[in-house]
C-alpha cells in the first residue's frame, strides 16, 4: 500500500498531466475543425470540461498498469541494447 504522500503525489501527476494533454489535445483537435476562431474557442473549452475528468479517472483506473506495461517494455528493450564501451 502506498503511503499518503505518494498518494498524493500520484493524485498530482493525474490531474497536472491529465489537464496538460486534455488541454493540448482537444486544443489541436477542435482547431482541425473549426479553424482559428470564437467558434473554436467555444468547442475547445467545452471539449475540456468533458476531456479533462475523462481523463483523470482513466489515469487513476489504467495509470498503474500502463505504468507497468511501460516499465516492462523498457526493461525489454534496454535488454536488446548492446553494451556500450566506456
Amino acid at each position: 500500500m502506498m503511503n499518503p504522500s505518494d498518494q498524493l503525489h500520484r493524485l498530482v501527476t493525474s490531474v497536472v498531466m491529465s489537464g496538460f494533454m486534455s488541454i493540448a489535445l482537444s486544443g489541436v483537435f477542435t482547431f482541425l475543425e473549426f479553424g482559428m476562431g470564437l467558434a473554436w474557442l467555444t468547442a475547445w473549452g467545452a471539449s475540456i470540461l468533458i476531456a479533462w475528468p475523462l481523463a483523470i479517472g482513466l489515469d487513476l483506473v489504467f495509470g498503474a498498469s500502463v505504468r507497468a506495461l511501460a516499465g516492462l517494455i523498457s526493461k525489454t528493450l534496454n535488454a536488446r541494447r548492446p553494451a556500450t564501451q566506456s
